[in-house]
């Protein structure tokens, strides 16, 4: 039951992705009039079709994928649907600006979709107050031990003979970081002077010297607070712009060490493993997280100029704006046929490496 459930999973999240991006390439090409014959989800023989308008909306076998048929592409040559479609009404018809913004639309609505789903995890989300008081306290741990309250406000560390005054959560971790001197004693008997009910208190917390953090713990955490909206749309942007500088990091070492490389790299299979075990673990936060990191990965990817890639259209259209004359056709289909061998053979290689990975 727990495989089905994966697979239902795995299927709606990378659906929602190739959705997303089509459709952003669908209401680009019809706000400029190109006629579009079929918009497809998935690849492979058609599972269903309904056809709405001028254009047939259709569910294929293999979720791997999706496409927008508009006329004027070179894949489209022999579409007996887009034979007699008027010249304005064709992608090869319309200015080049267009041509550019209906390639660019996918990638634009794979962004919005990660930033949208990451403010939408982000708003949820806590933050550290990184004020005195505490906001919780570890059962059975020294600070409990001695009596301290998720609420109280700690104010001063009395070590041996010296006194630290604490202003933030910050200063109270580092002193626990500085009074860890060489000679680590298992316990540090620490005087700690803390607000209750707007009463000054004192207690005395036995801290417990942890190798694991390499410093001694008394087992408070500090306060937390939601996220407000603009400080979740910063997070967001900011997650957006860190993911997005590592992908192209890997791809610039895809080209200059794809022996290395090729073997990181995740295909169908890595992504379903991953998918499964945060689907396991109940986590939709970190659901939708993966959801956001692999929309930024497609839509950065399908910004290289590879043939078969929206970035290789752009390209095709800002050299035959230059040269001042459509490429052939069958040039253009050739080129495009070779790029997807090309990224097809990668996906295989990928797909090996995660199946090994798997079974190791």
């Amino acid at each position: 039951m727990q495989t089905l459930i994966n697979i239902i999973v795995f299927i709606l999240v990378l659906g929602t992705i190739i959705f997303i991006h089509e459709l952003g390439h669908f209401v680009a090409a019809k706000s400029f009039g190109v006629y579009c014959s079929e918009f497809a989800l998935g690849m492979g023989p058609k599972l269903f079709g309904k056809k709405i308008g001028e254009t047939e909306y259709t569910i294929r076998l293999l979720p791997i994928g999706g496409f927008v048929a508009m006329a004027g592409e070179a894949d489209q040559e022999d579409n007996e649907l887009m034979k007699d479609i008027p010249l304005e009404r064709t992608l090869t018809g319309i200015y080049t600006w267009k041509k550019c913004v209906v390639m660019l639309a996918g990638v634009f609505m794979n962004f919005l979709l990660a930033i949208a789903l990451l403010i939408g995890v982000f708003s949820f989300s806590e933050t550290g107050t990184n004020s005195t008081i505490i906001g919780d306290v570890t059962p059975g741990d020294p600070a409990e031990i001695a009596g301290l309250q998720a609420g109280d406000d700690i104010k001063s560390f009395v070590i041996g003979e010296e006194e630290y005054l604490i202003a933030s959560y910050e200063d109270l971790q580092r002193v626990l970081v500085d009074v860890s001197t060489d000679a680590k004693a298992p316990i540090l008997p620490i005087e700690i002077t803390f607000i209750r009910s707007n009463e000054e208190m004192k207690t005395i917390v036995e801290a417990e010297y942890s190798e694991e953090v390499d410093r001694y713990r008394i087992g408070v955490y500090q306060e937390t607070r939601n996220l407000t909206f603009g400080e979740a749309v910063q997070y967001s942007l900011r997650y957006f712009r860190e993911m997005s500088v590592l992908i192209f990091t890997t791809l610039t070492k895809l080209i200059t060490d794809s022996m290395n490389t090729v073997g990181q790299l995740s295909g169908p299979a890595g992504i379903y493993q991953v998918t499964a075990q945060i689907t396991e673990s109940g986590s939709v936060s970190n659901l939708l997280l993966l959801t956001a990191g692999l929309s930024i990965n497609i839509g950065i990817f399908n910004l290289l100029p590879i043939p078969g890639l929206d970035g290789s259209q752009i390209l095709f259209s800002v050299v035959e704006k230059i040269v001042g004359k459509e490429i052939p056709i069958k040039t253009k289909y050739a080129i495009q046929l070779a790029g997807l061998f090309l990224v097809f053979g990668l996906m295989i290689i990928v797909t090996i490496n995660d199946i090994s990975r798997i079974f190791r």
